[in-house]
């Protein structure tokens, strides 16, 4: 009873904190209701974060590790960072394709709805199941590559700001309820231990960066699928590299590089990475894993991923299903 309680808790909370954000940066709500949510979010945080569920177990666990390679690295001219899949890593389910469970729907994805608010220019609003036959035959003749970058490239002429910001309402409205709550805690911990964290994602980086505000990261630190752009406008080409399989690798690679550039004296360190695929992550978490430091190692976390393939065998597998808001 009281877990079911605390759910609900939890879930009330989200509504005014995402009616709050809405007041305040739209500014059209009146004086008393705002007055009223303030008042009310003020009253139901403290509650909220005594009622929530702490992550599993391993969560706690991998920080505290990956802590205490940064204490032996003991360096104060560094920068440390940490990068994440997002799709099965911190969200459960999927932000493109959505979430189902034993043939129901659990949460449609970004893909069905932005198709139907009239985003896509290959599809009318009424055809998201036939966007859908497509992409599953061209993942399934063609390959993941050629579906992930079908599925980004139909937005050719869109404004992608304006996608971002219809995925934004998404996240907080339901998305935000299906993170699991052992990454939202390594990541936090990781975070507010001088750690930065990073997102590279293979779905489109104007769904996936609608997730910022719920996960407290800014935009830039969150990577997807890149089409190039033309007077403001998305084009239908894709701007390397696909962040997909050894594509992420690339692209953590470039993340490090401009920091380097933007921090110069300074040593960058990739402390951890986490991913919920051999297929799409494992290269990118091979690559970290198989850093040299001067003290301690790196930390590549395989989240339900299952058992690994003999070439990527040494990460930290873990399974883990509890998410924030207890479904």
């Amino acid at each position: 009873m009281a877990g079911r309680r605390a759910k609900l808790w939890l879930r009330l909370w989200l509504f005014l904190e995402h009616r709050l954000i809405t007041d305040m940066n739209q500014h059209r709500a009146n004086n008393a209701f705002s007055a009223l949510i303030v008042t009310a979010a003020i009253i139901f945080t403290g509650y909220c974060k005594k009622m929530s569920a702490p992550g599993e177990p391993h969560a706690g666990a991998i920080v505290r590790t990956i802590l205490e390679t940064k204490r032996q690295l003991d360096c104060k001219d560094c920068l440390f960072l940490a990068f994440w899949d997002f799709d099965g890593t911190i969200l459960k389910g999927d932000c493109s394709e959505g979430l189902m469970q034993d043939g129901r729907v659990i949460y449609r994805g970004l893909v069905e709805q932005t198709i139907e608010k009239g985003f896509s220019s290959v599809f009318r609003r009424n055809e998201a199941k036939a966007f859908f036959e497509e992409y599953r035959r061209r993942d399934e003749t063609l390959g993941h590559k050629n579906s992930y970058s079908f599925l980004a490239t139909q937005y050719a002429g869109a404004d992608p700001t304006e996608i971002e910001d219809f995925a934004r309402k998404i996240f907080e409205s339901t998305y935000q309820l299906y993170y699991f709550q052992s990454s939202l805690q390594m990541l936090r911990g990781l975070q507010n231990s001088g750690i930065e964290n990073h997102i590279v994602s293979a779905s489109p980086e104007f769904f996936v960066r609608g997730a910022a505000h719920t996960l407290g990261l800014d935009p830039a630190q969150i990577n997807g699928i890149r089409l190039q752009m033309a007077d403001g406008k998305l084009t239908s080409r894709i701007a390397p590299p696909l962040t997909y399989a050894e594509g992420k690798t690339q692209r953590i690679q470039e993340i490090v590089q401009s920091i380097e550039k933007a921090n110069p004296g300074k040593t960058v360190y990739i402390l951890a990475g986490f991913g919920n695929s051999y297929h799409t992550d494992g290269p990118f978490l091979r690559f970290i894993q198989k850093q040299q430091f001067p003290a301690g190692k790196p930390v590549s976390v395989m989240i339900n991923g299952g058992e690994a393939p003999p070439e990527f065998e040494g990460f930290w597998t873990v399974s883990q299903g509890q998410t924030q808001g207890g479904f």
